[in-house]
């Protein structure tokens, strides 16, 4: 369905430059705000997460046409489920400590991360009808 095809690659590149933000703060500077309500309130936290959840689903039933019926887009659902994890364990309240530690020791993962991330949404844009398995 054109919907979850569009939403899971909204999804995709918002969490790629979420995940960037803190490597290209100045580049990236529009996104400052978003990170920081995200990480701050945790209803905006958590409805990013459920968020992410829906649309690995809908991805994942609901496939662009001459897909399979089921997991037909079997790449950016399980990325959109992952970033969805990712995001919620990354920043939550808990463990807010261990991930700004984590970021600071491995920001070159962190950048391959995000660019995997963004180089996902760019094939499933530009190439939409085929299966991404």
């Amino acid at each position: 369905m054109i919907q979850f095809w569009f939403l899971s690659i909204a999804y995709i590149v918002f969490s790629a430059l979420f995940i960037l933000v803190d490597i290209y703060r100045r580049q990236l500077s529009f996104m400052l705000k978003a990170k920081s309500r995200i990480r701050e309130e945790e209803k905006k936290l958590n409805l990013y997460f459920l968020a992410g959840i829906v649309i690995a689903a809908g991805t994942a039933i609901l496939p662009m046409r001459p897909g399979p019926a089921v997991l037909g887009d079997a790449l950016p659902s399980a990325l959109c489920l992952f970033l969805a994890f990712f995001m919620r364990l990354f920043y939550s309240e808990k463990n807010r400590e261990r991930a700004s530690q984590y970021l600071t020791g491995n920001k070159q993962k962190m950048r391959r991360l995000g660019f995997a991330c963004l180089a996902a949404a760019l094939l499933h844009f530009l190439f939409p009808s085929f299966v991404l398995l």
